[in-house]
């Protein structure tokens, strides 16, 4: 397995990229929503760039068989989802079927920093690209092992 060191000044400029490319689509969510654990950072640093309020959901397919439900707030008609990476897409798929069911007429959108291109689920917002079953990758986001990241 390769391993990528995603560095912070990486993740930060990305996070800019993110922003401007939501900007530019006049996108203006209402609430940012981040998914713990990799979408938290992010997400926090989404919420002040656009000064709109944050809300943390515990979304943890891999470590723990537990889903916080998100219920939007019957004013949220645009929502944004963030997480690090779409890895196999079945955070954000599980996400949009529970919204789907749950939100009137909302529109949420999804943004993370990486797309895993070889997932059926395409966030609409996305700054890395990569193949990463194909390429054997593994990517270690900043707030992952960073005391044990190369400096």
């Amino acid at each position: 397995m390769n391993t990528l060191w995603y560095k912070w000044d990486e993740m930060r400029r990305d996070v800019n990229v993110l922003c401007r490319d939501i900007a530019i689509e006049k996108f203006d969510p209402e609430v940012i929503v981040g998914l713990s654990r990799g979408g938290l950072t992010p997400g926090v640093m989404m919420s002040h760039w656009f000064n709109k309020p944050f809300k943390p959901i515990k979304t943890s397919l891999r470590d723990f068989p537990e889903w916080e439900d998100f219920m939007p707030r019957k004013t949220d008609k645009r929502i944004l989802i963030v997480d690090d990476i779409c890895d196999s897409g079945a955070t954000f798929e599980r996400m949009q079927n529970y919204l789907l069911v749950r939100s009137d007429g909302c529109d949420v959108r999804y943004a993370s920093l990486w797309w895993n291109n070889e997932c059926d689920f395409e966030p609409n917002y996305y700054v890395q690209e990569v193949a990463k079953d194909t390429e054997k990758l593994w990517i270690h986001f900043p707030w992952e092992q960073w005391w044990n990241a190369p400096v």
